[in-house]
């Protein structure tokens, strides 16, 4: 209502504003002879003014020229410019609002004046300050550089060492700003202590002046002071570490590219943000840890480039780099590729070649997957990629002689693959059945059979599928949903959340689109499942628009109707006033919402009849009716009062009223206005009581159906009795009594909502079972307000199977962990998520172990090799030798042939005997100083790798 009042006050302002005759003032004329100097040029500062003297006297000698600021109005006092003597004139900064004019004298000393020029005044503009090259937010140290964009709204051009600018700097406090002391410069140094002095937000405003104008901004936006750049900084350093001395590495290419991209955001940091990232050594040394694998590998890839008589050391240096490296450089040595290359090429140089492709073929297999969050899946991102990189290996396989074919590791992952493409494929092919040109009710039956196919893939097919279908196959299931959204969407942008007018801005043109929309909205409602229709929100206040949009057209035809008959001549004037006062009093009874689709309410509000009296003799108490009308006239806008104020008013105007004559009474033309305001008190009173007894109730339950009572009932109150009851209204409603056993339905059902993304949960399976609790507890009608409930229930399922899972993985996982890892594979991608990260690294890891050929000779290739770790022995060593030996010597000489990593076992059962050796000089008996300094010299020999050994065969001897 505030904002029709200000728009009718806009409007009266420019109506009268139209009535005012524009006066045009022509510029003085100074000198007898000023039409004989002109003067071309703009009238502004800066431009340049020039002296004509064509209209000059025949054989007039121009010797020179002086431009002069007017002083007075009359031209008669005038000021020289000092330096102004030449014919061109470059208006400085002052001349901004000053008259001049220019003299020009001839060899005779006549003077020829031009007519004066008035310089337009400089009105300054400035933009918000803003931050270049700035973030959201600053650190403590840093320096802040202010801009800001001055101009002149008439056009002049100012140089920048024309514009003086000042500062000042604001922080916040509590919920205010204030000035920071000394902070007046376009640059802004925060303070290091600034967080610890809780100075968190800060802004600034500048000043500008130009000469005499000045110029103010408005306040800049608020930069935010915090650490989070930093703290960002710090916690993405600290991603790339799984411990202290291990990185987070899947393979080295993608460790390298997000070292590399994390280098870049911290080279990006100012000075103060890079000094406050504790951990900036560890990407230092990642960088320079990743530059130092890379290099060995290229020598490596490089080794058959070496000519022969070189090649004995240059495999000597590789052995000994790599054995420099510290344990957490040796884990971007991804699955120990390099180290086992190294080690194949020293113990059968001979081979080299085969060695190398097989290792590469090994990495190019290891290569096709990718351990993330300890799930698996493919590093192409799409079956033609995954099927271009299978076959690209198995031609590379097949070129290898055939005893080093079989020694290629985890072929089966190639299989695996094969027919995960395969899978994909037929899922894929499912979609020929879908169409948009469905029904939704269609698309949804078809949906649910290709969600069945979806759901039965496993996590890495899952990974495969390209992101359209997927997007498909939601946009099928949810074919009635995206119904419902429009509905939402159409009917938030009819409502908005404002209650006393509508977003809508009908007109004379739009109305019936407005109402077209409406109904056909209601209409689409009426034909959703019941389901569906609960999810409308909002339907409640588009069915009372509709019934507005009824409502505020009978009163926008009845404003129309007065507008024809006050435009038809002759019209009485109490014919005329009566069709006002009823309008008015139909205007009145409307809602405030109402009262906002009537597009015509302006035009009528301001186009009141003009009523006049002819009482004959002139009643003695006139003026006090005039007085009155005056009074009254002030109820046309209730906004202006409470309603305390309100009553008052209305109770004494009416007594006033009661008290004049008969004649007098006539005067009061607006008495309608009185009428009507009496009708709002009364109507609000009653209201009131409403609202007292709600207020007055102590029962929660009853106190909540009573409010219903009331915000229905206030809905339907014209708007003027809203305003008024707004105040207890309002009380009312923010100090309700609350029930704090009524369960939280919106939450709920929001929490339900954000179970799941991107096919896996987000919270752990004991969550899941508590919501469920939450669910079963709700009474039916709550139930049927959880419109999730069927991700829960789905939840609860995976749950259910996910406990059935975790049953079978203790049992057998250690016995038979075959049956065990089949049975996860089954799982789907939610299931899986739903495993805790630990067990699920279990059975990758024993997956891992068993992906590899069934031919004896590689898995005794696989078990010698899997006697080293990191460059460290295994537990159990011993054993396992014994165990890998008799599996050897068991072997055929063909098979043996295949096995060309033997050296690696004769050399562990060489180390074992070292450290047996060692082990056999420890002194029998205490204080046998010379038996314990014969083992100490001998223990002192052992390499760190044989140190490792020892204090696992032999721990309670150190």
């Amino acid at each position: 209502m505030i904002e029709e009042v200000e728009k009718l006050n806009k409007n009266l302002f420019i109506t009268v504003a139209a009535t005012i005759p524009a006066v045009l003032i022509a510029p003085t004329i100074a000198g007898a002879a000023a039409s004989e100097v002109t003067v071309t040029g703009k009238n502004k500062v800066n431009e340049v003014l020039k002296a004509s003297i064509e209209n000059l006297p025949a054989n007039s000698i121009v010797k020179g020229y002086q431009w002069y600021y007017v002083e007075d109005g009359n031209g008669v006092t005038n000021k020289p410019i000092s330096g102004a003597t030449t014919a061109s004139f470059t208006v400085p900064i002052e001349a901004a609002g000053k008259t001049l004019y220019v003299e020009a004298i001839t060899t005779t000393d006549n003077r020829y004046k031009s007519a004066t020029q008035t310089i337009n005044t400089l009105d300054l503009s400035i933009t918000k300050p803003v931050f270049p090259n700035s973030s959201n937010y600053i650190v403590p140290g840093e320096v802040v550089k202010a801009s800001a964009d001055v101009k002149d709204k008439g056009g002049a051009t100012l140089k920048s060492d024309q514009i003086t600018y000042s500062y000042q700097w604001f922080y916040k406090v509590g919920d205010s700003f204030t000035i920071i002391d000394g902070a007046t410069s376009g640059t802004y140094t925060v303070p290091k202590n600034a967080l610890e002095e809780n100075m968190k937000d800060i802004m600034v405003k500048v000043k500008a002046k130009v000469g005499s104008a000045m110029v103010e901004s408005d306040f800049s936006e608020v930069m935010t002071i915090s650490n989070e750049p930093t703290n960002t900084m710090i916690n993405e350093i600290n991603t790339l570490l799984k411990t202290d001395h291990h990185y987070n590495i899947s393979n080295l290419a993608s460790f390298k590219a997000e070292v590399t991209a994390i280098d870049a955001k911290y080279q990006a940091l100012s000075a103060p943000a890079k000094a406050n990232v504790t951990n900036a050594g560890v990407l230092k040394q990642a960088i320079a840890d990743v530059e130092v694998i890379e290099k060995l590998n290229e020598k490596v890839n490089k080794v058959d480039e070496v000519e022969s008589k070189n090649l004995s050391q240059y495999l000597k240096d590789l052995d000994e780099t790599y054995n420099k490296l510290d344990l957490l450089q040796r884990s971007l040595d991804v699955n120990d590729a390099l180290y086992t290359s190294i080690k194949n090429i020293l113990k059968d140089p001979t081979d080299i070649n085969d060695f190398k492709e097989v290792r590469r073929l090994n990495q190019e297999i290891i290569g096709l997957l990718a351990y993330e969050n300890s799930f698996v899946k493919y590093v192409p991102t799409n079956i033609q990629s995954l099927q271009t990189a299978v076959e690209t290996i198995e031609k590379d396989i097949a070129k290898l002689s055939q005893n080093y074919r079989p020694t290629v590791q985890n072929q089966s992952i190639l299989n695996d693959a094969k027919q995960d493409i395969k899978k994909v494929e037929q899922f894929i092919k499912l979609f020929d059945k879908l169409s948009a040109n469905n029904t939704p009710s269609k698309q949804v039956t078809t949906a649910k059979s290709i969600r069945t196919a979806y759901e039965k893939l496993t996590y890495k097919q899952l990974q495969l599928v390209p992101a359209n279908y997927v997007t498909r196959l939601l946009e099928a299931e949810n074919a009635e949903e995206l119904q419902i959204e429009s509905l939402n969407t159409e009917i938030a942008n009819y409502v908005g959340d404002a209650d006393d007018m509508y977003t809508i801005n009908p007109s004379a043109q739009t109305w019936q689109s407005h109402v077209t929309t409406v109904n056909r909205i209601i209409n689409e409602y009426k034909g959703l499942t019941k389901t569906s229709a609960a999810k409308i929100i909002g339907y409640d206040r588009i069915v009372t628009l509709q019934k507005d949009l009824k409502t505020a057209d009978k009163v926008i035809k009845e404003m129309d109707a007065y507008k024809k008959l006050s435009e038809v001549q002759g019209v009485a004037g109490n014919k005329l006033n009566s069709s006002y006062t009823n309008t008015l009093k139909s205007y009145n009874k409307l809602t405030s919402l109402q009262q906002s689709l009537v597009y015509n309410a302006d035009d009528f509000l301001l186009n009141s009849p003009n009523i006049t009296v002819d009482n004959g003799k002139e009643p003695a108490d006139k003026a006090a009716a005039e007085t009155l009308k005056a009074t009254v006239a002030k109820f046309a806008d209730v906004t202006n009062f409470t309603f305390a104020q309100f009553e008052t008013a209305v109770n004494a105007a009416t007594v006033t009223y009661k008290s004049l004559s008969s004649p007098a009474r006539k005067y009061v033309t607006n008495y309608y206005l009185l009428t009507a305001a009496s009708k709002d008190l009364s109507g609000v009173k009653s209201f009131h009581k409403k609202v007292q007894a709600a207020r007055e109730e102590t029962d929660a339950t009853k106190q909540a159906k009573k409010i219903q009572t009331i915000q229905t009932a206030y809905a339907k109150l014209p708007a003027n009795q809203q305003h008024l009851a707004k105040q207890q209204y309002e009380d009312l409603l923010n100090n309700r009594l609350v029930d704090g056993t009524a369960p939280d339905i919106t939450a709920l059902n929001d929490t339900i909502s954000h179970l799941i993304a991107n096919d896996q949960y987000l919270v752990p399976k004991e969550k899941i079972m508590e919501l469920s609790a939450q669910y079963n507890k709700l009474s039916a009608t709550d139930k049927k307000r959880i419109t999730n409930a069927s991700i829960l229930t789905a939840a609860v399922s995976d749950v259910k199977k996910v406990e059935s899972f975790l049953k079978q993985y203790e049992k057998s996982f250690m016995s038979n962990p075959t049956t065990v890892i089949s049975a996860f594979g089954k799982l789907s991608s939610k299931q899986m998520s739903l495993v805790s990260a630990d067990i699920r690294q279990a059975i990758i890891d024993k997956e891992q172990g068993l992906q590899q050929s069934n031919e004896k000779a590689l898995q005794l290739i696989e078990a010698i090799n899997s006697l080293l770790k990191n460059g460290e022995y295994i537990d159990d060593l011993e054993q396992t030798v014994k165990d890998i030996r008799v599996k050897y010597d068991s072997l055929s000489a063909s098979e043996k042939s295949v096995v060309k990593n033997i050296s690696k076992l004769t050399q562990a059962e060489s180390d074992l005997k070292k450290v047996a050796d060692v082990h056999a000089l420890y002194p029998a008996t205490e204080g046998d100083e010379a038996a314990r300094k014969a083992w100490r010299n001998a223990y002192a020999k052992l390499s760190k790798k044989l140190e490792i050994l020892y204090h696992k065969m032999y721990p309670s001897e150190l």
